[in-house]
């Protein structure tokens, strides 16, 4: 008999967390694990997913959310809630209260935030006791988690992120034509940028390399890939420092693979980062990067062997490290081949095991499916 297990999540917009639960539901074996997906709110452009996907079409607020919850536990027979993102988490553990469903609580990173993080903390650490078991995508976020959640050791798992490494390979696009649809030509030093345009992800530190940068070359170019609240004011500061030419915003890209085809140097200066999936997709596809030493980045990029970390978060920092990368020919083929190989282990299968073996493990304790 397989084990049902509900996936909730605040929503399925394109991000780090909703991707996550893409490539878990659609990838496990379908006869050990039977997914179902919810979202407590619809997302106008909500990523496409192969199960069976419940919108709530709650308000992200809503306390009735964890009554919507335990009802579909009872309706569709769930053995576990798999929960995301800090409302999902909340709203299930609360959601406990009405069904015997068996609580796993997934950290992606909302537990570093600042501002309204504490509040989360503060829930957390209140109802975190009803949890069967957590995962933290990396052990920078282990570490938060176990610090900030009343559960056993135990029963926290570290399980990375992994990407679709199919659609992540640079053999799949064309490198002239990418850079010809962005208006880029073949001659020009391309440095990009894949993320939430958010202050914790860092694209204004990139923004103020890039002026620095287009100061000493004209060939410099930037793309910047991703939307969220700051893109209007990121904007503006590329209008402010006249840099209209040389810095290209696309918006959200369903494929981004295509447009990362394009750069020659990938940037990741999160203020803050629990995993660094964008580091990894950088690997895949053999574009160097240049990462802040920030939680979960660490583990993935690998200071002068699989990329190079910043001693210093900052627009000087940035650059000179671009421009390191742009003259030292030797060490950028070394980050290149060393960083493909080493993306080869996030391509889910270790992962989904791991999943998988959490799954059985609580279902095996539990006297009703003995």
């Amino acid at each position: 008999m397989s084990i049902r297990v509900l996936h909730v999540i605040d929503h399925l917009g394109y991000g780090g967390a909703p991707i996550a639960v893409k490539n878990i539901v659609e990838n496990l074996d379908r006869n050990r694990v039977e997914a179902i997906v919810c979202a407590l709110r619809t997302n106008p452009r909500a990523i496409p997913i192969n199960a069976k996907l419940i919108n709530l079409a709650h308000h992200k607020y809503n306390p009735f959310a964890l009554v919507a919850i335990a009802r579909l536990c009872r309706e569709y027979k769930i053995d576990i809630i798999h929960a995301h993102l800090q409302k999902s988490v909340v709203s299930c553990l609360l959601a406990s209260l009405f069904c015997d469903a068996k609580i796993v609580i997934h950290e992606h990173g909302p537990i570093f935030r600042g501002g309204t993080g504490f509040i989360y903390r503060l829930l957390l650490k209140a109802l975190s006791s009803r949890a069967a078991a957590a995962i933290a995508n990396s052990k920078a976020t282990r570490a938060v988690l176990s610090r900030t959640a009343s559960l056993d050791e135990a029963s926290i798992f570290t399980v990375g992120n992994f990407i679709d490494v199919a659609r992540f390979d640079c053999r799949l696009y064309d490198r002239d034509k990418t850079r010809e649809t962005l208006g880029i030509g073949a001659d020009r030093m391309v440095v990009g940028f894949v993320g939430r345009l958010d202050s914790c992800k860092g694209a204004d530190l990139l923004i103020d390399a890039a002026a620095i940068l287009c100061r000493e070359d004209e060939r410099y170019r930037f793309v910047i890939v991703g939307e969220g609240a700051q893109r209007q004011q990121l904007e503006a500061i590329v209008n402010q420092l006249g840099l209209g030419e040389r810095v290209a915003f696309t918006g959200l890209c369903e494929n981004p693979a295509e447009i990362v085809r394009a750069f020659d140097v990938g940037v990741v200066p999160s203020r803050r980062e629990a995993f660094g999936i964008a580091a990894v997709e950088f690997m895949r596809m053999k574009v160097p990067v240049i990462a802040s030493a920030v939680g979960g980045l660490i583990e993935v990029v690998r200071h002068e062997k699989t990329g190079i970390l910043l001693d210093e978060l900052s627009a000087g920092g940035i650059a000179e490290a671009v421009r390191r990368l742009m003259r030292e020919s030797p060490l950028r083929e070394k980050l290149i081949n060393d960083a493909e190989v080493l993306s080869r282990k996030f391509d889910g299968r270790e992962q989904l095991m791991q999943i998988t073996a959490i799954y059985e493990k609580l279902c095996s304790q539990d006297p009703s499916r003995a």
